[in-house]
């Protein structure tokens, strides 16, 4: 089965850099940094694997303004029996 066509769309990226979260959340660059990496240390300890200077999206949101994931990722359809 071949999947290098195959992708997962989704609107914007699955993780956002600090300036991208300073953006979001109308604070400092320098304040997104220590946000970041107190969330990242937060999903460490939950065993997660977490990229340094990046966030999930959908986990700043929740963690920060209450709101569940977004459905938005679906695939293609390339799954699907081709």
């Amino acid at each position: 089965m071949k999947l290098e066509n195959c992708e997962i769309k989704r609107y914007g990226s699955a993780f956002l850099t600090a300036p991208e979260a300073a953006q979001l959340l109308h604070i400092s660059t320098s304040h997104a940094y220590k946000v970041i990496h107190r969330l990242n240390q937060e999903l460490k300890a939950q065993g997660f694997l977490t990229i340094a200077g990046r966030i999930s999206r959908d986990y700043l949101l929740q963690r920060t303004m209450g709101k569940a994931p977004e459905k938005e990722a679906h695939w293609d359809g390339c799954l699907q029996g081709q």
